[in-house]
């Protein structure tokens, strides 16, 4: 059934790219799909060469030239913080707007690193270009909003807040908040992969030399030398170093830790939260980013100092729970993700949202 709105996009898409972004346009695009008939163009580019980035980008300019003549009511997509990338959202917008200039421009932001992008002029001045163009620009806290409002590049009344989710397999009713901790067996729970920028060294480290229970690992593999590095920390052998691990069972793991434990002192506000809080299980990770916009400023499970310390100290608190406040903290994260992420909420968010534009 053809519909009277139409809303061009152009961006990454699971299952050809698999990333925090991918999947919140997924969402985004098939909440949109029941007031808008969409036009989809995939950006495939991400991790190919530079010849077939090039050829990608040729393609993707030509659909999105065919796309502009249907005379779309919203062209949508994400606003990349990189200067390449930003010259080519600018061009893509220059050219929609060229064929459609009725045609509203909304672009997402998902980094959170947006402030240090700003700070070298080349960027700044792209970005206001790029701004004079946008109708609205989405973006994924709060936090996020007051950065952009104190840069000066755009008025606020063009920010939008839309929270993050993640899609739960498990039902609602089946997950156990309550359940009860196997203390023969237990352990704690990472889930990035293995880049040294997320920090998992340190977590090793913190683990075997303390008398901490045992962690086990699951993502991307960098480099074999990294893994060697892992390896050789790992002294007392209690880490296990998983693979890529995907859906249910990836549920069923952060179901059964202890809790979910992220070394990573560069992030912006990581997927993996959402799932861990979706099951019950508690966070602990580091105050940066938007984490604590989602968590909340007085979650029991956010570092504060930016320090291994620091880390060694919340994860023993954790250790030192009663089974009442341990059980306690599994509702309070349980409650969190339901109350005010679960994908039927932000449905109803974003349909709002883009009605009003």
């Amino acid at each position: 059934m053809s519909r009277n709105k139409k809303l061009l996009f152009w961006g990454e898409l699971p299952p050809d790219v698999y990333h925090g972004i991918s999947l919140s346009n997924e969402l985004i695009l098939s909440t949109l799909s029941e007031e808008f008939d969409l036009y989809k163009v995939k950006d495939n580019a991400s991790f190919k060469s530079t010849p077939l980035k090039l050829f990608s980008l040729f393609i993707s300019i030509l659909k999105l030239i065919y796309f502009s003549f249907k005379k779309p009511n919203i062209y949508y997509l994400n606003l990349p913080m990189s200067y390449l990338g930003l010259r080519k959202t600018i061009f893509s917008i220059y050219l929609i707007r060229f064929i459609s200039p009725k045609t509203k421009v909304i672009t997402h932001l998902h980094r959170g690193d947006y402030l240090e992008f700003i700070k070298e002029k080349k960027h700044k001045e792209l970005l206001k270009k790029a701004f004079k163009h946008i109708t609205a620009i989405i973006v994924l806290s709060e936090i996020s909003s007051t950065e952009l409002i104190q840069s000066g590049l755009i008025h606020k009344d063009k920010i939008i807040v839309i929270h993050n989710s993640v899609k739960i397999l498990t039902p609602k009713e089946s997950i156990d908040v309550y359940r009860q901790v196997n203390d023969d067996a237990p352990y704690l729970y990472c889930l990035c992969n293995y880049i040294p920028s997320k920090r998992i060294h340190s977590l090793v480290r913190i683990v075997n030399n303390s008398n901490f229970i045992k962690v086990k690992f699951n993502g991307a593999k960098s480099s074999d030398e990294y893994m060697d590095e892992l390896l050789n920390i790992d002294r007392k052998t209690i880490c296990d170093f998983g693979g890529v691990i995907e859906n249910q069972n990836k549920e069923k793991k952060l179901n059964s830790a202890y809790a979910l434990v992220l070394p990573s002192l560069n992030e912006g506000m990581p997927l993996v939260i959402l799932e861990s809080l979706a099951q019950g299980t508690p966070v602990i990770c580091f105050n940066v980013g938007f984490i604590s916009d989602y968590l909340g400023i007085n979650y029991p499970g956010l570092v504060k100092e930016l320090s291994d310390d620091a880390l060694k100290e919340k994860i023993k608190w954790l250790q030192n729970l009663t089974y009442d406040e341990y059980h306690k903290l599994r509702k309070t994260s349980f409650n969190i993700f339901w109350e005010q992420y679960s994908q039927k909420k932000l449905k109803r968010i974003i349909l709002d949202r883009f009605e009003k534009i």
